[in-house]
């Protein structure tokens, strides 16, 4: 007798144990450096199998990538009922914590994901839709052209800081949160000395 096909419950948790595979796999090399042949043998299973599952190494790729967008957007929106100041801390070190939880994955998200459109998109709604929160209640129309590239700067900076710290161990992480803080702060600081901030 041939195997009895797997039940949707277990299917849905083989399936997840694909892709913490393929991500750990990913994590550690580029893209292109990856082979599905690779993937399936750290994983115990056949070739076919990720094929059946996710289609293409693209489709793999992607699949690992977008849970971890979903859980980012999540961590970073910020707490309405605290004040602006303690709501940004708030969304780094909920950022922090996420990276910390995730570091392969978040390297591949900060390194790699943006090779394809996709993800890239993602990434960058989930961005801006905490950031342009954030920017709002600092008096910061982020519809401006000034005001979007004084973000995007320093949304730079965060990604580039946290990626740092993950990597180091270091520093503890409020000094990490009054770092990024007091960039945002500094960025808000120029835009209104140039009169940029309103129409």
């Amino acid at each position: 007798m041939g195997q009895r096909p797997l039940t949707s419950e277990r299917a849905g948790q083989r399936r997840q144990e694909l892709l913490r595979t393929a991500l750990e796999v990913f994590g550690e090399r580029d893209y292109d450096d990856v082979s599905m042949d690779e993937i399936a043998a750290a994983a115990g299973v056949s070739h076919g199998l990720l094929f059946q599952y996710f289609g293409t190494k693209k489709g793999l790729y992607i699949a690992t990538i977008e849970p971890l967008i979903a859980e980012f957007r999540r961590r970073i929106a910020p707490d309405p009922e605290l004040p602006p100041v303690d709501r940004l801390r708030s969304a780094v070190r909920s950022y922090a914590e996420f990276a910390a939880e995730h570091p392969v994955g978040y390297r591949n998200l900060i390194r790699n994901a943006s090779s394809f459109g996709e993800v890239r998109d993602g990434l960058e709604r989930a961005r801006w839709e905490g950031v342009e929160r954030l920017a709002g209640q600092m008096g910061l129309d982020a519809g401006r052209p000034e005001v979007r590239v004084g973000l995007r700067a320093w949304i730079g900076y965060l990604d580039t800081a946290i990626l740092a710290w993950v990597e180091t161990g270091g520093p503890d992480v409020d000094v990490l949160v009054e770092l990024v803080a007091h960039a945002l702060g500094g960025t808000a600081g120029a835009i209104d000395a140039k009169g940029l901030s309103s129409g």
